[in-house]
């Protein structure tokens, strides 16, 4: 492992662009820490053949899953996630826009047309969104829903999204911050005067939305089949068994960080005001999801215990710490656990001799910098994959988020490992 890690080829991914995601579908609704279009394409184009079946078992916002289909690949996306099924979803299904135009105009004039008050109701609904604020919202997700038997269920779930996109712009969490939360500067805003308009950013965002569907597709001859469905990755192989794939070319996939992103409490108005999850599943949720806080007691007597002697050396360092060391050990030993255990999946599904391609950031808890992409190759290759290729890309800019708190520290390069599998 450590002579093939040794070469390391540094590329340049991101380029001189400015955000990736503005013009075409990537943009098509926010989400954190999205992997840029640029490293799928490249990993997919390099280790996959057209008419292949590209899998990422933590599809997040379907970046894989649309750049698979535009360079002639059939794709699988899977998440633990209803939110970002959603998105990949709505993401990677090709529409003719003028043609679903009468259609969506005609939903919006039913909407403008209710006038009910809100009868959603959610854990402090009522200090996350003024009055107002919830009726029009409201209104928006009832006309959808009442249109719903007129509409193509694709243009249904484009509206659905539509509607999920302005959700944290209308309520008073700060639009700019990774958790759902109500900054000083929000306060501030709300304190001037500021009232949010529901109704009308949903109407941006349909016409900002169906220009990205446009530019993604107008023109484009795709006939790549696409699926993104509702799975844990560390059971991937029953998820594939049980909607019928017997057969990946390709896994291209970025894993959660170590406690880098609660994405469920991130996402949590959202979830809720689609009806995707009640709060208690979203905490059910959250504590299957790899990376979370979520993790059964322990006595932390001792540092946690594992065959990787890297690993064991992280976890003492991080225990000695003061304060929340003992616990934080566990937390990272139950990370590289839970991915232990997805590596045995991937091994279950991909045929011999076809890639494996991850991609990584190095943590930082409690101020102990964690080689995660080191560890997880030696998992890796425990499991029976070769290091093939190791590619580093400096990350020069944060398009999502980029005043969140990183309780995982700030991932200030990217690793991609290429795996294949040798037994």
């Amino acid at each position: 492992m450590d002579s093939a890690i040794s070469i390391i080829e540094n590329m340049n991914f991101r380029g001189n662009a400015v955000n990736p995601f503005s013009f075409t579908a990537h943009g098509i609704h926010s989400y954190t820490a999205k992997m840029i279009p640029q490293i799928s394409k490249y990993l997919i184009e390099n280790f996959s053949q057209k008419g292949d079946l590209v899998l990422d078992p933590f599809c997040g916002s379907g970046t894989t899953l649309l750049e698979a289909n535009l360079i002639g690949r059939n794709a699988l996306g899977i998440d633990i996630n209803p939110l970002s099924v959603l998105i990949s979803q709505v993401k990677t299904s090709k529409f003719d826009v003028e043609t679903a135009k009468p259609a969506i105009m005609e939903t919006i004039e039913v909407i403008d047309k209710f006038n009910d008050t809100c009868r959603v109701k959610f854990p402090n609904i009522d200090y996350w969104f003024n009055t107002d604020a919830k009726d029009e919202l409201y209104r928006i997700k009832t006309g959808i829903e009442a249109q719903k038997k007129y509409l193509d269920s694709t243009i249904y779930r484009f509206l659905l999204l539509c509607f999920s996109s302005i959700i944290r712009k209308s309520s008073n969490a700060d639009p700019y911050m990774g958790k759902t939360y109500k900054s000083k500067r929000v306060v501030k805003k709300i304190a001037s005067g500021w009232r949010p308009a529901p109704i009308q950013y949903f109407k941006d965002a349909v016409n900002r939305n169906l220009e990205r569907i446009s530019a993604t597709y107008n023109g484009k001859d795709i006939t790549a089949n696409t699926q993104a469905i509702h799975g844990d990755a560390k059971r991937v192989s029953k998820v594939l068994d049980e909607k019928g794939f017997s057969m990946i070319d390709l896994v291209v996939t970025s894993p959660p960080y170590i406690n880098a992103q609660d994405y469920f409490r991130s996402y949590k108005l959202e979830l809720w005001w689609l009806g995707l999850a009640t709060p208690e599943q979203v905490i059910a949720l959250n504590k299957k999801a790899i990376g979370t806080e979520y993790i059964f007691e322990h006595n932390y007597d001792a540092a946690p215990q594992t065959d990787c002697i890297i690993l064991n050396d992280v976890l003492i360092k991080i225990w000695s710490k003061p304060k929340m060391g003992r616990r934080k050990s566990y937390l990272v030993a139950n990370y590289f656990e839970s991915m232990n255990a997805f590596f045995e999946e991937v091994n279950h599904i991909l045929p011999k001799n076809k890639y494996f391609c991850l991609i990584t950031g190095n943590n930082t808890i409690c101020e102990v910098e964690i080689p995660t992409f080191r560890i997880l190759a030696y998992l890796a290759e425990e499991k029976g994959f070769k290091l093939e290729r190791l590619f580093r890309d400096e990350i020069k800019w944060r398009v999502l988020f980029k005043n969140r708190n990183h309780n995982g520290g700030v991932i200030n390069e990217e690793w991609i490992t290429v795996f294949k599998k040798v037994r």
